[in-house]
């Protein structure tokens, strides 16, 4: 069946849950891997003791980094209760969430910093989740965000849903549209996408093709997968920043 936007329903387990790509990237499930969060970390002025939310912290990765080298109190929140159970083996002291982005657990104003790594393009509404982080945030609280962007024309074409954050990216301006209106004023950005272009060069390098790596998670013969080894039209990207609530 082809839903809304030319993609093709069918049942697939998020990419995010699949060891595939937790064998690819090494562990944490983005470009850039924790250098990137450590880059992140040491541009946004955070103090030990702050208290963090870690939105889609996945298996823990980076929430073992903020609480164990950063010394951040961290709360650990996503949707995946499989990821969940690897984050609370990985940081038994850690405090974790099952929630989504959407509709955050959290008092109003508590948090003095917000991570969302290669996350919000998963919310499904970029909009609500923005607007949920602003009122989760102190006053002068950090979001501390990276994420794949597309730009250049959308196909036409049906394609299949991949359960990963390239399903549903926004353009850059649509993004930083929304922080502004939202209540974020930028401070650092940064183009990453040369990390995206080294995490599918590994992707290549491992399965010999980006569309042998679809067909092996979407379960597809060769010839049959329609995205990622075939483009869409749109080109993706890949960025960081940190804005402040004003």
């Amino acid at each position: 069946m082809t839903a809304p936007g030319g993609y093709e329903e069918r049942m697939v387990q998020p990419l995010y849950e699949r060891e595939e790509l937790a064998t690819v990237t090494g562990g944490p499930l983005r470009p850039g891997g924790l250098e990137l969060t450590r880059k992140l970390l040491d541009h946004s002025g955070l103090l030990p003791g702050d208290p963090v939310l870690d939105l889609g912290c996945g298996s823990g990765f980076s929430l073992e980094l903020m609480t164990r080298a950063y010394n951040f109190v961290t709360i650990g929140m996503d949707p995946s209760s499989l990821l969940l159970d690897q984050a609370a083996r990985r940081v038994p002291e850690a405090n974790l969430l099952r929630a989504t982005a959407n509709a955050l657990p959290c008092i109003d104003g508590f948090f003095a910093a917000l991570v969302c790594e290669c996350v919000l393009s998963l919310t499904g509404d970029i909009r609500q989740t923005v607007r949920e982080m602003h009122r989760v945030l102190r006053t002068g609280g950090m979001v501390l965000l990276s994420d794949v962007y597309s730009f250049g024309k959308e196909s036409t074409a049906t394609f299949v849903r991949t359960g990963s954050c390239v399903d549903d990216t926004a353009d850059l301006a649509a993004v930083t549209q929304t922080l502004d209106a939202s209540g974020f004023e930028m401070l650092h950005f940064w183009e990453c996408t040369d990390a995206l272009k080294q995490l599918a060069g590994q992707i290549i390098f491992d399965y010999g093709s980006l569309a042998g790596f679809w067909n092996v998670v979407l379960g597809l013969s060769p010839g049959q997968c329609a995205f990622g080894c075939r483009q869409t039209g749109k080109k993706l990207g890949y960025y960081a920043l940190i804005a402040r609530k004003r």
